[in-house]
């Protein structure tokens, strides 16, 4: 199966990792600090943050992958979507933008702006019959 991916900035993908830091020092300072025991609440939010943020770390990836048989996209806003391509009803690649039109209420609008240009003309090249749409986004 082809792939293009791209990796997402240094503070979108560790988002969880900073947040959870974050909880755990203002817990620990604020104990220190204030001297209310109450502020030990922040630690486990702090702990949990980073381990679902670990947990759900190949969630934050975004990527294309096709074959002959279906493309597969996954970004963070619309989690992993799928469409075979006999349900593709039309594909369009713009310099910032993909389109999948399937059926009469499905389909997906994919961001590639931050993608590669040499990235984008793989996915251009691989299926002829839709490397020369041009639509404008």
């Amino acid at each position: 199966m082809n792939k293009i991916e791209k990796t997402p900035h240094f503070l979108r993908g560790n988002m969880p990792y900073f947040l959870g830091g974050f909880y755990v020092l203002m817990g620990i300072a604020a104990y220190f600090s204030i001297g209310d025991s109450f502020y030990l609440s922040y630690l486990p939010l702090g702990i949990i943050a980073v381990v679902v943020g670990y947990f759900r770390r190949e969630n934050r990836k975004e990527f294309i992958k096709w074959n002959s048989k279906k493309i597969v996209l996954q970004d963070q806003i619309n989690g992993k979507k799928s469409y075979p391509w006999t349900a593709v009803d039309d594909f369009i690649i713009s310099e910032e933008n993909l389109l999948i039109k399937s059926g009469p209420a499905d389909g997906v609008y994919f961001e590639i702006r931050e993608f590669s240009q040499s990235d984008i003309a793989k996915l251009r090249s691989s299926y002829p019959e839709f490397a020369n749409l041009k639509h404008s986004a």
